[in-house]
């Protein structure tokens, strides 16, 4: 693989710091240094005017516009799509002294730095701006808090070494556009004297009302002109710091709303925050970081790039998603880009759900809640594609189809039998019956009636199985018999038939309201045992679909980076004529379902498909990683691991501008844990089969099993096992164990 790192962020346990100004990587660390709230989100753009290249961007969970309708779309393509949209930028500061504007890519400066800190979600940015002889130190500090996640706060901290006035706007600019193409706002009321706007979307009736505070400033100016509103003030500026804070409140609506009641609330809120202040939001977010960390914390001893890498991580998950509301999704790019425009794609369940499971049971609950919730919405797309049943969209934020590109969102089913794979998933942490009787039950069997119907049995009748699909492979398109597809389906039966002879549950009413009866168990059932599964028992290779193993070769190792990504270098169907593969086909059902595979089988495999993988996705190292620790290949876990861990802070893609990658981001933890740690969770009982890698001294994880919170410590020579809880089941290497409460160590 001829990808390379690009580090230019200085090494720290707790924390992202950028000495200098890098002006070539302004826009990834404007994705890096990102603040979110599951509920909000504000790249790290400047807050003063700058005429380089950023992306202003900031972002509210489910307020959405739709894309113009693709006019003659043949049936079954999504005729429009819908997106996450930019909102009003309200760190917006104008400093002006004299007639010259600060501006970062035109005025003198020295002393460049930020960085932002895991443990209280505070970003600072600072600089010594040289002008007409004066050097004025800037400070910028900035929160999103994590509590009350209406409330955003900048503090500006100003000094200098001769006295000057600055003229200072501090602005609410109403008017960012989209990708830099088109604003979906309209301004519908503004109060002058409160400083605060009422926006709403140009056609989905959603409401922005966002009002700011300034301390410390006097004689003040507010006006409001072409969509901003601007507080004006001249400020003396001398060697003693002076500092002012801006407090926002942001409350975005994803229903209509009464304007004047809306506005009044916004109010109310304004008045609250002025009272707790930007110091109330830094100490709120203290201690919810501290409980992150003291709960999810993952410690390696003797890497520290590594060490580094896992705690953005865990931050970035935090930020991005925890459970706040039900409506809720995980975007590939959570809050911190465009690109992707918001989506939730499968990834939420077969990449970030783990993490879930063992650090957040209620917000593991929500992303399946989300699904049950949209499940409306997934049997009408299984009617475009003149199927019964539900089949979940490829890329969503409402549970409807927003991929207008027919060859996904037509032709990849892997959303619908990861929905499937999760509520096992769920099932086998948990054993929520509650949950199964009341949403589980029927999204398994609209699940398995779209299965049931979009498969095809071959012609001679012998085998069932899927014909014209994209596998996560998404270099391989319209193929047959894909492997992963055709494996996946058949687990979903499975385990529909499983749950139903499970005499716990009732079927009677849930049966009447899907629509089906014995019958229909009988065909989902000589379909699963019919399911074509493309095997070599002499080589223990699966096929990763019909035809694979023909196709033209191409050497990955060959690639230069410069061409990465491919999508931008090579034209869309030069991607298709080989047998490079984007991200992990085979080896990802040999994941999620990992105990029904012997080591050769996954050796044979890992070392077939390994060296034709690209890892154009982000889903891809970690994949790769977990499964090379299982067959002892250390170096390349260890590599393939470092690689996952810092895709996004070393750029190793090119791409981290447009937003860091979640998958990437929670397949971290996967390496970690299900990697190095051993975990396994795809059966009811737990196995754990921890190894060490070389260049480490020992490395810690902390899992919540049964309501019980352990940690784990693996060094070179045990296991020790802090069980806070009670006795709890696990297999420690194949063997089933006690865990008892207390210390428990086991030798490696």
């Amino acid at each position: 693989m001829a990808k390379i790192k690009k580090q230019y962020l200085k090494i720290h346990p707790y924390k992202l710091i950028e000495e200098g100004f890098h002006k070539d990587r302004a826009m990834v660390s404007e994705s890096l240094f990102s603040l979110a709230n599951e509920y909000s989100g504000i790249r790290a753009f400047f807050d003063e005017d700058y005429s380089g290249d950023q992306l202003i961007g900031t972002y509210y969970n489910g307020i959405i516009e739709y894309g113009d309708e693709i006019p003659n779309a043949y049936k079954g393509i999504a005729k429009r799509t819908h997106f996450t949209i930019n909102s009003t930028n309200w760190v917006k500061i104008r400093v002006k002294y004299k007639n010259e504007i600060l501006d970062l890519n035109k005025s003198e400066f020295e002393n460049f730095r930020r960085e932002l800190d895991f443990r209280d979600g505070k970003y600072i940015r600072e600089f010594t701006w040289i002008v007409d002889n004066n050097r004025i130190n800037i400070r910028f500090e900035r929160l999103l808090n994590m509590v009350n996640v209406h409330e955003g706060a900048v503090r500006l901290i100003l000094s200098s070494d001769h006295e000057v006035e600055l003229n200072v706007d501090f602005i609410l600019d109403a008017h960012i556009k989209h990708w830099g193409t088109k604003c979906y706002w309209n301004v519908i009321d503004k109060d002058l004297e409160n400083q605060i706007l009422v926006l709403k979307t140009l056609t989905t009736n959603q409401y922005l009302a966002t009002g700011m505070y300034i301390t410390n400033l006097e004689n003040k100016e507010v006006k409001f002109a072409d969509n901003e509103l601007i507080v004006s003030s001249k400020i003396i500026v001398n060697s003693e710091k002076k500092i002012i804070d801006r407090l926002v409140i942001n409350d975005a609506s994803k229903t209509p709303v009464d304007v004047e009641n809306f506005k009044k609330a916004c109010r109310t809120q304004l008045f609250l925050l002025k009272t707790k202040g930007f110091d109330g939001i830094y100490e709120e977010n203290k201690r919810y970081f501290n409980r992150v960390f003291s709960k999810n914390d993952i410690v390696i001893e003797g890497d520290k790039a590594n060490q580094q890498g896992i705690r953005f991580c865990l931050f970035e998950l935090e930020q991005t998603y925890h459970g706040f509301e039900k409506d809720n999704n995980i975007g590939a790019k959570g809050l911190t880009g465009e690109a992707y425009s918001g989506h939730a794609f499968w990834d939420s369940e077969t990449y970030c759900l783990p993490y879930y499971l063992f650090n957040n049971k209620e917000a593991s609950k929500d992303l399946l809640l989300f699904r049950y919730n949209t499940l409306n919405e997934a049997k009408k797309r299984a009617k475009d594609l003149d199927c019964d049943g539900a089949c979940f969209p490829i890329a969503t934020r409402t549970g409807e189809e927003a991929c207008t590109l027919w060859q996904h969102a037509s032709c990849q089913f892997q959303p619908t039998t990861a929905v499937s794979y999760a509520i096992e998933h769920y099932m086998n942490v948990f054993n929520d019956r509650e949950f199964m009787q009341n949403y589980g039950i029927e999204m398994l069997i609209e699940i398995a009636k779209f299965l049931i119907t979009r498969g095809e049995y071959s012609k001679d009748g012998k085998y069932f199985g899927y014909y014209g699909v994209m596998g996560p492979d998404e270099f391989q398109i319209m193929v047959n018999q894909n492997t992963y597809t055709n494996f996946m389906a058949k687990k979903s039966f499975e385990y529909l038939l499983k749950i139903k002879n499970d005499k716990n549950y009732k079927f009677d009413e849930i049966e009447k309201k899907c629509g089906v009866d014995n019958k229909f168990y009988s065909k989902i059932k000589r379909a699963m045992n019919k399911m074509l599964i493309l095997y070599d028992e002499k080589t223990k290779l699966f096929e990763q679909h019909d035809g694979f193993f023909k196709l033209p070769h191409v050497d990955a190792s060959k690639i230069p980076d410069k061409d990465f990504p491919l999508y931008a270098h090579w034209s869309y169907d030069r991607i298709f004529r080989n047998d490079l593969i984007k991200q992990p086909d085979v080896l990802m059902f040999m994941l999620l379902y990992n105990q029904d595979f012997t080591i050769d089988q996954i050796k044979a495999n890992y070392e077939y498909y390994e060296p034709l993988c690209i890892h154009e996705s982000s889903l891809s190292p970690s994949v790769h990683s977990v499964l090379a620790s299982q067959i002892n290949k250390e170096k390349e876990a260890y590599d393939f691991f470092r690689f996952a861990t810092r895709l996004d802070l070393d750029d190793y893609n090119n791409n981290t501008k447009e937003g860091i990658h979640m998958t990437s981001i929670a397949a971290a933890w996967l390496n970690i844990v299900y990697g190095f740690g051993g975990l396994r969770s795809d059966r009811k009982i737990l196995s754990i089969a921890p190894t060490l890698p070389k260049k480490w001294k020992s490395y810690t994880f902390n899992l919540t099993i049964n309501d019980n919170f352990m940690k784990f410590k693996v060094d070179k020579e045990q296991i020790s096992i802090l069980n806070e809880g009670g006795d709890t089941k696990i297999k420690v290497y194949g063997h089933l164990k006690n865990i008892k409460r207390g210390v428990n160590i086991f030798k490696r």
